[in-house]
C-alpha cells in the first residue's frame, strides 16, 4: 500500500507543481484522489521516467520506497476516482483522464488491465459536471463510468430536475445520503453539517485482494464550496493462533472427540469460540489467540480551513474505542489511530514574511478567509485524530517543489512549523513523491 503524489499545487500550477492529485495503490489497484488539470500527463511522465520518483525526505519516517525499485502506479489499474470538491484545480483533468483510461484498457495486455467501469465519487454536482463535459465534447468512455454522489439530506431535493440525462457509456451509480453522528453537542440540530458522514465502500475482511478488504468513509469539511475528505480503512487481520500449544490438547482428545482430524477445530477457536475438551480442558481464544492487528488507515482531506469540527473526529474516536475493545494495535505508548493524514497547507508565515511585517495571526486569518489551512491548522487536526504521520500538500505557487537547495530550505521551514506542534513525523509533499503505508 502506497501513495504517489501527482500534483501538489494549490489554485495555480507552477513549473514544479502540478494541480492536485494523488494515486493511492493497494496490491496494484489504483485509486485516484482529485484529478487536476494534466493529471494524466503526470501518469505518463512517471511511467516513462521512473527517475522522477522523489523518496520521502524525512529521516524520521522509514516509509520511503527505494528509488531503484520503484514501480510507478499503472494507468491501466485505475479503478476509482474520488473528488473532494469541484474547484477546477481539483477536477479539470477528469474528462480527459476518463477518455484516455478507456483507450488504455483497450490496448493494454489482458493480464495488465482492469476492464470494469471506472467509478467516480464526489459531492453534489459531480454527476452533472462529468455528463456535461463528456456530452459537450461528444466523448466516449471505452470502459464505461459509474458516477456516485455524496449528498446531504437537503441535496436530494435540489437534483431531481436539474441534472442532464445519463451519458451513453454511463451505468447507474448510487446517491449516498449522509448519516448523522448524534452527540450531546449536536442533538436536535439538523442544520449542523459537522457531524454528517457517508459509508461509501464496505470491505470484505475475507477478500482475496488487498483492495477488496478496504472500506471508505467520507465526511464534509469546511471550505468555500461543498467539500469532503475520505477515510480509507483496511480490515483487521486476525491474531496468530498458537497451534503448537493447541496440538497436544487436541490430539490427546482425538478419540473422545470422535474426529479423524481434530485439527479442524482450530478454525472455530480462531473465530473466537471457546471449546471444552472431553478431558475437561477449556480452550479459550483469549489464551491461545493473539490480539487482532488493526488494518492500515489513511485520511485524505480536500481543501479546508477547519476539519477539526467535522465528523472525521467522531469517526476516528469510534475507531479508537473499537481498538480498545478488540485489543488491537501495536502497543506503542502513543496511541496511533490513523497511519497517515494528508492535509493541505496552502500558506505559511515564514521568516521572510515576518521580516516583511506580516504576522502569524494575520497570515492565518487571511488563509482561513479563503477556505484554506496553514501548517499549524493541519498539525492541530492530525494531532486530534491520533495520526502517526502528517503529509502536507496543496501549496501556494510561492513555494517551489523542486530539488533546488533554496526550495528545499523553504519547504523545510514550512515543515518545521507543523513539527513544532505535531512532532517530527511531518513531510511536505512534492510531485512524484512516494510514501509507503506500513502495517501497524
Amino acid at each position: 500500500m502506497d501513495i504517489t503524489f501527482l500534483g501538489t499545487a494549490s489554485a495555480q500550477p507552477s513549473p514544479t507543481r502540478n494541480h492536485s492529485s494523488l494515486a493511492f495503490r493497494c496490491d496494484g489497484e489504483v485509486w485516484l484522489f482529485d484529478c487536476g488539470e494534466a493529471t494524466q500527463h503526470q501518469f505518463i511522465h512517471m511511467n516513462n521516467n521512473p527517475s522522477l520518483y522523489v523518496p520521502d525526505p524525512s529521516a524520521t519516517i522509514e516509509s520511503a520506497l527505494p528509488s531503484p525499485a520503484w514501480n510507478p502506479p499503472k494507468f491501466s489499474k485505475l479503478s476509482r476516482v474520488f473528488l473532494t470538491h469541484l474547484h477546477g484545480d481539483h477536477c479539470f483533468g477528469l474528462p480527459g483522464l476518463l477518455c484516455t483510461a478507456g483507450a488504455v484498457v483497450r490496448v493494454a495486455d489482458a493480464a495488465d488491465s482492469v476492464a470494469a467501469p471506472i467509478h467516480v465519487y464526489g459531492p453534489r454536482g459531480v454527476r452533472a459536471y462529468v455528463r456535461n463535459m463528456l456530452d459537450a465534447s461528444m466523448s466516449r468512455i471505452g470502459r464505461g463510468i459509474v458516477i456516485h454522489e455524496l449528498l446531504l439530506p437537503t441535496d436530494a431535493i435540489l437534483i431531481t430536475t436539474s441534472y442532464p440525462p445519463p451519458h451513453i457509456d454511463e451505468s447507474e451509480g448510487t446517491d449516498f445520503i449522509a448519516k448523522k453522528i448524534i452527540s450531546n453537542e449536536n442533538a436536535g440540530n439538523n442544520s449542523d453539517n459537522s457531524h454528517w458522514y457517508w459509508d461509501i465502500l464496505t470491505g470484505n475482511p475475507q477478500g482475496k485482494s488487498g483492495a477488496s478488504r478496504l472500506s471508505v468513509q467520507s465526511a464534509p469539511i469546511k471550505h468555500t464550496v461543498p467539500t469532503v475528505g475520505y477515510l480509507i480503512l483496511e480490515a483487521r487481520t486476525a491474531g496468530r493462533l498458537h497451534v503448537e500449544k493447541l496440538t497436544p490438547i487436541l490430539m490427546r482428545n482425538k478419540a473422545a472427540l470422535g474426529l479423524k482430524n481434530p485439527m479442524v477445530l482450530l478454525a472455530r477457536i480462531k473465530n473466537g469460540e471457546t471449546l471444552t475438551m472431553p478431558d475437561g480442558t477449556v480452550v479459550s481464544p483469549r489464551e491461545f489467540l493473539e490480539p487482532a492487528r488493526r488494518g492500515r488507515r489513511v485520511l485524505v482531506l480536500g481543501d479546508t480551513c477547519d476539519a477539526v469540527h467535522s465528523a472525521f473526529v467522531d469517526l476516528v474516536d469510534g475507531l479508537a474505542r473499537e481498538d480498545v475493545a478488540e485489543a488491537v494495535g501495536d502497543g506503542d505508548e502513543k496511541t496511533v489511530i490513523v497511519d497517515i493524514v494528508v492535509h493541505e497547507a496552502t500558506n505559511a508565515c515564514l521568516k521572510s514574511d515576518l521580516d516583511a511585517g506580516a504576522t502569524v495571526l494575520g497570515v492565518q486569518e487571511q488563509t482561513i478567509e479563503h477556505g484554506h489551512s496553514t501548517p499549524e491548522i493541519a498539525a492541530e487536526f492530525a494531532r486530534r485524530v491520533g495520526a502517526a504521520r502528517l503529509v502536507l500538500n496543496h501549496f501556494s505557487n510561492r513555494y517551489k517543489g523542486d530539488g533546488a537547495e533554496t526550495s528545499l530550505g523553504i519547504m523545510e521551514e514550512v515543515r518545521q512549523i507543523a513539527v513544532n506542534s505535531f512532532g517530527p513525523n511531518v513531510v511536505c509533499a512534492r510531485d512524484f513523491m512516494g510514501v509507503v503505508v506500513t502495517r501497524p
